[in-house]
């Protein structure tokens, strides 16, 4: 026995084919995205700069990627518009972005070894500088927009560059004994929240169109998608801080950075317990006894509280946003998902996932190995939700 399709039918009886699903809309634009990439670099380097070329392709190919770099940018369109398309440079501009600050990043924190990414450290380092500026101001120079829109599109770019350096700067040379909470908080504003913030204004002015390029209602919408990237930067950080602690890698004590967790623990109301915070962190990049203690202080509740505050105000935020900029939009609720995985409260994703092998997991007298790596792509199924 024969058996109509499944599905609505057309008055003519014919099957209508189903949309795809929201999930399945955003993993079609990745290889197209991938695509530009390489397109991109061999029409502006290939004949011309042969050798800056095969640094960018190797780097692009090979470089640690950011989860959000291809997705996020992608969603923000399709919540507002629909579809993805026009939203494939921006998300070229920001996995470029992402490719060049890992790199030094990577080399920064001795991460990549005495190659990086199969080159030579400087040849890297060289190519990670206009893979992060030259290369996506190119994009953007090259996008079919009225000439207002392309000048605000660059200024727009040119000022989550800035942001995000001056916060690099304040991560590499602020004293953790020495600041506190709050200016740790702008750090992140700018380390990661200027660069989600860039990502999202960007695609928000490319889907309102050229009304965005001067004050009023487009204007302000950009904005308000703008500070949805910032916040959304700022829970990722939050969030690549738990993970550091819960993979018992510890990377952030044995470089002396400022997180928003251990500026909690430094600057606490209690003396005595504050006293010995700052004894044992003096002492964490060389001793594996205090370097324990001292991440089992950061995993303590009085620690954890205000952390989980600060996610939860994040996370509010967040959401009353895309409650006004796009509130029925299928692939809002892929946005919200991803604002809800890295709003999850600390103290529940480290008794989920740290290591249970024992107290002195991951910890070794042997260097400390880099922590894992989001796989090349980054975009996969589990990206996407």
């Amino acid at each position: 026995m024969s058996h109509s399709p499944s599905g609505r039918l057309r008055p003519d009886g014919r099957a209508v084919a189903a949309r795809p699903s929201p999930e399945n809309h955003l993993r079609a634009a990745f290889p197209r995205v991938q695509q530009y990439l390489d397109e991109r670099i061999d029409r502006c380097y290939g004949a011309r700069h042969p050798m800056l070329h095969a640094s960018l392709k190797t780097l692009v190919a090979r470089g640690r990627r950011d989860p959000q770099e291809f997705a996020l940018p992608l969603l923000v369109h399709a919540a507002i518009r629909g579809g993805t398309r026009p939203a494939e440079p921006v998300a070229a501009v920001h996995a470029l972005w992402w490719r060049a600050a890992n790199a030094l990043d990577d080399v920064v924190d001795g991460d990549a070894g005495p190659r990086t990414y199969g080159m030579d450290g400087s040849a890297a380092l060289t190519a990670a500088l206009e893979c992060g500026y030259g290369l996506p101001l190119r994009v953007l120079a090259s996008l079919p927009v009225p000439e207002p829109l392309r000048r605000v599109l660059t200024a727009d770019y040119l000022e989550g560059w800035t942001a995000a350096t001056d916060g690099q700067l304040g991560d590499l040379l602020n004293e953790p004994g020495r600041v506190g909470p709050d200016e740790v908080r702008e750090v992140y504003r700018k380390k990661s929240g200027a660069v989600y913030a860039m990502a999202c204004a960007l695609t928000a002015r490319l889907a309102y169109g050229a009304g965005s390029a001067v004050a009023g209602p487009d204007a302000e919408r950009v904005a308000a998608w703008g500070e949805f990237g910032e916040v959304l930067g700022i829970l990722a950080q939050l969030r690549n801080d738990h993970e550091d602690l819960r993979d018992g890698a510890g990377a952030d004590l044995r470089n002396g950075t400022a997180t928003y967790r251990l500026a909690q623990l430094l600057h606490r109301s209690d003396r005595a317990g504050r006293e010995r915070a700052r004894q044992l962190f003096s002492r964490a990049a060389v001793s594996e006894p205090h370097h324990r203690e001292l991440t089992e202080l950061l995993r303590s509740p009085d620690v954890l509280r205000p952390c989980n505050r600060l996610l939860a105000e994040l996370r509010h935020r967040a959401h009353a946003l895309l409650d006004v900029l796009a509130p029925a939009s299928p692939h809002t609720a892929l946005l919200r998902s991803r604002v809800d995985a890295e709003a999850r409260s600390a103290d529940v994703c480290e008794q989920q996932e740290r290591p249970t092998t024992g107290p002195s997991a991951g910890v070794s007298e042997a260097p400390v190995a880099p922590r894992p790596r989001p796989a090349p792509g980054g975009e996969g199924a589990g990206e996407t939700g």
